[in-house]
């Protein structure tokens, strides 16, 4: 009985007290979170209580397109791919035929304000205006 004793106090006083205090330190020290910086809510968008309540500026245009009218001409028979300068995508395709002006109208996203036109290889960076873009390669 003696011998049953010693082990009982050796798993109490060598396994069992050192594991809940690791087990406290790994609480203490994984339970820690950073706080982060919140923004405070803007007072006026409190009564907001539905997309219909929210109002926008009387300047503010909805629309994430635009459509841009195209008057292309070349002197000679040209394949012309038009893209966006900032991410290459590419928007339209067009074939030109020599003496004949190319007419159109595409749409592209809002955000661009000038487009890139690869004719044959070659390219070319042009600005829309009134969203209109009349150019001779």
């Amino acid at each position: 009985m003696n011998e049953k004793f010693s082990t009982i106090e050796y798993m109490k006083k060598y396994l069992i007290k050192p594991g809940f205090l690791f087990i406290i330190i790994g609480l203490l020290f994984f339970s820690c979170k950073k706080d982060f910086n919140t923004a405070t809510p803007d007072q006026s968008s409190n009564n907001v209580k539905s997309f219909f309540d929210m109002k926008a500026s009387s300047g503010f245009n909805w629309k994430t397109t635009q459509s841009i009218s195209l008057e292309l001409s070349s002197p000679t028979r040209s394949y012309v791919l038009i893209k966006s300068t900032s991410s290459g995508i590419t928007y339209y395709k067009a074939l030109i035929q020599p003496s004949l002006t190319y007419k159109t109208v595409i749409t592209i996203p809002a955000y661009e304000k000038d487009l890139t036109f690869d004719v044959n290889g070659t390219l070319n960076k042009i600005k829309i205006e009134n969203n209109k873009i009349v150019h001779s390669f």
